[in-house]
């Protein structure tokens, strides 16, 4: 590591997670090297130089019905991270919550990543830094291209992007859909051209293809493996919310305001020519 980094960062790195190297080198390799923006990109980053002593204390409904969960650890010790999209109703959540709040949760949750990835260090007696993900996404569909939506989950991987540089493996897109690449087209403008290397769509193999990573008994039932929860549940629900859909006592709101890349006002009689590229029949 540079002993220049280092020195730059005196005043902010008593507040900083980790001191090490490892965690350093990470924003260093997140700039290609480049001192002065890797050096912005850490002092900017609230999720680094400001940690939360403690989780935010999150509304009940997003602790039901948010879908997603850590569940065993890959072939090298790396935490596994499942997202489930297909039963996501993230227009029943954006009803009920704010965007803040949806935020705040992924916040949490990579910060629950951050401290399994260290208690595997200590473990393992080796550095655990990265994170496996899997994404299921069987009944990805049009009300996922929501645009209020689509809008949040970009500025929650932008989030991701900012505050926590190298910290990806690999993330493995599973039961894909034809509407798979549409959905992708929409936010991976959000991902750094490294992050996008890593991202792996799986084909009808996938199960066979999981385990050259990660252990049958590290993988639930539900995805392949051997692995269920104490009590024979083969999705392993204590550690993966399934999501479902919101009931609307929990709605705040009917509507939200939706910002559109234009907008014009035609008056009587007249005509206004708009051309967009079509990416789905």
């Amino acid at each position: 590591l540079s002993p220049q980094f280092r020195e730059k960062l005196q005043d902010v790195l008593p507040s900083l997670p980790s001191q090490d190297d490892y965690f350093l080198l990470k924003w260093l390799r997140a700039r290609s090297f480049d001192l002065p923006k890797a050096e912005a990109m850490l002092c900017k980053s609230p999720g680094v130089c400001v940690r939360c002593p403690e989780a935010p204390v999150l509304p009940q409904v997003i602790r039901k019905y948010m879908s997603g969960g850590m569940c065993g650890y890959d072939r090298e010790g790396s935490p596994v991270w499942y997202e489930i999209i297909g039963p996501l109703d993230a227009k029943g959540l954006l009803f009920s919550v704010s965007k803040q709040d949806l935020i705040k949760n992924k916040f949490r949750d990579c910060e629950l990543l951050r401290h399994e990835c260290e208690k595997q260090s200590e473990k393992l007696g080796k550095k655990i830094e990265m994170v496996m993900m899997v994404y299921d996404c069987e009944g990805l569909g049009l009300k996922h291209l929501w645009k209020p939506a689509v809008d949040t989950y970009g500025e929650i991987l932008s989030m991701f992007e900012e505050n926590y540089p190298e910290s990806l493996k690999r993330l493995f897109i599973v039961k894909a859909p034809k509407l798979f690449p549409v959905a992708y087209n929409l936010v991976k403008h959000f991902l750094s051209e490294d992050t996008r290397k890593k991202v792996v769509v799986l084909g009808s193999n996938w199960k066979e293809d999981l385990q050259k990573y990660i252990d049958p008994a590290q993988i639930p039932v539900e995805y392949g493996g051997t692995l269920t929860d104490p009590d024979g549940d083969p999705k392993c629900s204590s550690k993966i919310n399934y999501g479902g859909d919101v009931p609307q006592h929990y709605y705040v709101r009917d509507q939200l305001a939706q910002k559109y890349e234009h907008s014009v006002v035609v008056n009587r009689g007249s005509s206004h020519q708009v051309e967009y590229e079509i990416l789905f029949p």
